[in-house]
């Protein structure tokens, strides 16, 4: 088995200015505040605005994950990109971020793996760094998922939000991230689409509407609460953990409902384990969400760096992934 080597030494963040209460969205959807925290457990969330971009937000997070551990651009080896809602397919994303920060000329690349991606960058990070590839990596997860949602659809419109997440992954002697697990299930993508396609959009662009989200929630959260709480107690396993020293759970922010429902199949109903709820506040943030709830639990003293804690994320493909790890020091 490798060596392990690499821990997640700070997480960044950044969430944009423009809060959305339930009270803004409420009026479009032709509903009421409660039918939106009742069905998401989700109060406000925030809206990035014309000046802020998948770029530049990934940019900040970025730069502050690197200025808590006083650490230089000009170290970090490859940098990774996970996000749905960059626009341009080429140039990728993660190269321009690289040298907005001022790095060296590190490996840059984009991760299209949905919601999941920020955990697939940091099974990817794990292992260039096990294996002796690379010593210091930068993972962000940067959404605008503003631009991509309906805000009059109400499977969609109340849950999402933007921001972004970086962790900070290097080479150390202690906080070690375990192995990753991942998997899809490319028979259950129709779950989560956009519709109609850019296909469709180009072949037909006077009568096509602009390509949306779309999501199935009654099946989603069906799949999540049955698949989820079997897919972490396979990750315990294989950091070589038993479930019961899990400290801190950072499940997915898809939603209120499903991380309850997680908990419960899994017994972490007590105060026993600290289980992160940033998504009461920022809503989903697809591939941001897990950074952006390490974040808010260490900066509020709910959760302390160095505790044991577990992540798992799910997504359009459906795909999913996760690590046992232990908490990082934020910005």
């Amino acid at each position: 088995m490798t060596a392990l080597a690499a821990g997640m030494l700070t997480i960044g963040t950044y969430r944009p200015d423009r809060v959305v209460p339930n009270s803004e969205l409420a009026p479009e959807l032709g509903v009421d505040e409660e039918w939106i925290i009742t069905r998401t457990g989700i109060t406000e969330r925030r809206f990035a605005g014309g000046h802020e971009t998948v770029i530049s937000m990934a940019t900040e997070a970025a730069q502050s994950a690197l200025s808590a551990a006083r650490m230089s651009a000009r170290q970090v080896d490859v940098v990774m990109l996970a996000t749905s809602t960059h626009l341009n397919q080429t140039p990728a994303a993660a190269p321009i971020i690289a040298a907005a920060l001022g790095c060296d000329r590190p490996a840059a690349y984009d991760i299209s793996a949905g919601c999941s991606g920020y955990a697939h960058g940091v099974g990817q990070a794990t292992a260039l760094i096990n294996s002796g590839q690379s010593d210091t990596i930068l993972v962000i997860g940067s959404e605008k998922l503003s631009n991509v949602i309906d805000l009059g659809e109400r499977s969609v419109a109340p849950i999402f939000g933007d921001g972004a997440g970086a962790a900070l992954i290097t080479r150390t002697e202690t906080g070690h991230i375990r192995r990753t697990v991942w998997g899809s299930l490319g028979e259950q993508s129709h779950l989560i689409r956009q519709e109609p396609t850019w296909e469709d959009q180009r072949a037909d662009p006077e009568t096509t509407p602009t390509p949306f989200l779309r999501m199935e929630g009654t099946e989603v959260f069906r799949w999540a609460t049955v698949a989820v709480p079997k897919i972490v107690s396979e990750i315990a396993e294989a950091g070589g953990v038993p479930l019961r020293d899990i400290e801190v759970f950072v499940p997915h922010q898809a939603n209120l409902r499903i991380i309850d429902g997680v908990a419960r199949k899994l017994g972490w109903q007590d105060e026993s384990v600290v289980i992160a709820d940033d998504v009461r506040r920022a809503g989903n943030t697809s591939a941001a969400a897990l950074p952006l709830a390490i974040e808010d639990l260490v900066s509020s003293e709910r959760a302390k760096p160095g505790q044991l804690a577990l992540q798992v994320s799910f997504g359009a493909g459906l795909s999913y992934a996760g690590q046992v790890f232990d908490l990082p020091r934020v910005a």
